[in-house]
């Protein structure tokens, strides 16, 4: 095989385009004085898969508000009879069965104060089923593919998300089967899905393998070799003259991502102060091994400890973490849930998601708690860190949702979710519910909404994300009960 031939088809070389999709932050610059609108701006979603059913997380407030609404009990967004949007100021949102883990104790403070619970916002145009795939960041229709970019990949790409940061999002998870590489989630563009990677030594090895005490330094270093081959080839190639103008393009546009390549290699390195103390328990490291459980809440919580050390090393302000979303990741196995599994008795994902009946949407609820409970982890640890207009939380949204609505098999009547932080973005993070109009109201709201919410936070005010058929829209805009501008 030809060295160009090997470098073109190495995995070590393919791997560092994992991240790819815009071009590098820049360093230096005038520093100006302190103000809100000059902190750091960062964004982390939790992907839920295959539904998130809205009764796990009403808390009782919230529940008897709308129930006294209606005058009947609610089963569903169907029996919603509010004609406005409802706030309930500080709802026990703790209290909800799959928020639990916002409540605080002696080792961990409280999130229900930097929370907002919303229930409502609807996104038909999506089709639901098992998983709308890349339509739930994207607020559109995905039809074989992404019909346009995930919201990651757009708040990635303003300056005052991205920054300096080597990566423009990271984007993390686990998920049924044996593929490494989840391309059902996110999408860089229309036609361009971009990749989650599902196992958690990947993660380790591209994001602190500059750092790393064992195999994955040795891969860093097999890979900055391979891109310097690499661009004495293509530079070579270029500089003997190509006869097609289509050829030179392609050449051209290959070269660039070299180079972009080989400068993020260079910036990994100048930050290892900042990786080596943010660094997480490398592979092999611990006894048991986390990297190499069958567990898929263990590996979460290997790739929610990436996640959260490349958001304190400065790597990233952007990060998707999906849990089983997308196409089929969701139909899982949960080994350490199995006491709660009907009868005690293991049942394999699609069968327990089609169980009906409170013994298997017990085990649905437990497992929501878990995947909240990750995020919540996250906060804290942001929480902990004094940063310029308070602390990173403070800079920082999480958002929490599901990839296809209400339930397994949904109509995408109804996401149920979870915001923590932003405050200094304009958040309104203050410990309230909301719960909009339901699906086909003249004032309920959608996905896309919220979508357009975070892009105003951000800095690129944008009222029309979302929705590759503008007809499905209800309403264009930010979300007022959410967010107002700092």
């Amino acid at each position: 095989m030809k060295r160009r031939d090997f470098l073109t088809t190495s995995s070590l070389l393919a791997g560092t385009a994992i991240f790819t999709g815009a071009t590098l932050g820049k360093r230096g610059g005038p520093r100006r004085q302190p103000h809100l609108d000059d902190c750091p701006k960062r964004f982390v979603i939790f992907l839920e898969g295959n539904g998130t059913r809205p009764k796990c997380m009403r808390d009782p407030e919230t529940l008897a508000t709308l129930e006294g609404i209606a005058g009947t009990p609610v089963e569903s967004n169907r029996d919603y009879a509010h004609e406005d949007p409802v706030l309930v100021p500080a709802a026990p949102l703790s209290e909800a069965i799959a928020l639990s883990a916002l409540a605080g104790d002696q080792d961990a403070v409280s999130l229900v104060d930097r929370a907002a619970l919303v229930l409502g916002l609807s996104a038909t145009n999506l089709g639901g089923g098992h998983s709308t795939d890349h339509g739930a960041l994207s607020a559109s229709k995905s039809s074989g593919g992404p019909t346009g970019p995930t919201i990651e990949s757009v708040l990635s790409q303003i300056p005052g998300v991205r920054g300096a940061t080597p990566f423009d999002a990271v984007r993390v998870g686990t998920g049924a089967g044996t593929s490494p590489l989840n391309y059902s989630s996110c999408a860089f563009a229309a036609g361009k899905p971009a990749p989650v990677l599902l196992e958690p030594s990947a993660s380790f090895s591209t994001l602190f393998g500059s750092v790393s005490a064992g195999q994955a330094a040795a891969d860093f270093q097999a890979r900055k070799q391979l891109l310097a081959f690499a661009l004495e080839d293509v530079q070579a190639e270029l500089a003997a003259g190509v006869p097609s103008s289509r050829g030179r393009v392609k050449l051209e546009t290959y070269e660039t991502s070299v180079l972009e390549q080989i400068a993020r290699d260079e910036q990994l390195e100048a930050m290892q102060d900042a990786l080596s103390a943010a660094k997480p328990a490398e592979p092999g490291e611990l006894d048991p091994d986390p990297y190499s459980s069958d567990s898929p809440l263990a590996k979460l919580g290997m790739q929610v400890d990436i996640a959260i050390a490349s958001l304190l090393a400065g790597l990233t302000n952007v990060v998707v973490v999906t849990m089983g979303a997308g196409a089929y990741y969701w139909s899982q196995e949960y080994p350490s849930l199995v006491d709660l599994y009907p009868g005690g008795q293991m049942l394999a994902g699609h069968d327990l998601r089609h169980g009906e009946g409170e013994a298997y949407y017990q085990v649905l609820y437990a497992l929501s708690n878990r995947y909240v409970g990750e995020m919540c982890r996250v906060a804290r640890a942001l929480e902990a860190v004094p940063e310029e207009g308070g602390t990173m939380l403070d800079n920082t949204l999480l958002l929490y949702l599901s990839d296809t609505g209400e339930k397994h098999h949904s109509n995408a009547e109804e996401f149920a979710m979870l915001l923590l932080g932003g405050n200094n973005m304009g958040f309104q993070t203050d410990g309230r519910s909301v719960s909009y109009p339901k699906a086909g109201h003249a004032n309920n709201r959608q996905l896309s909404n919220l979508y357009n919410t975070m892009l105003h936070a951000a800095g690129q005010p944008t009222d029309d994300f979302g929705h590759a058929n503008p007809a499905s829209r209800v309403a264009e805009g930010p979300l007022s009960e959410l967010w107002l501008a700092p």
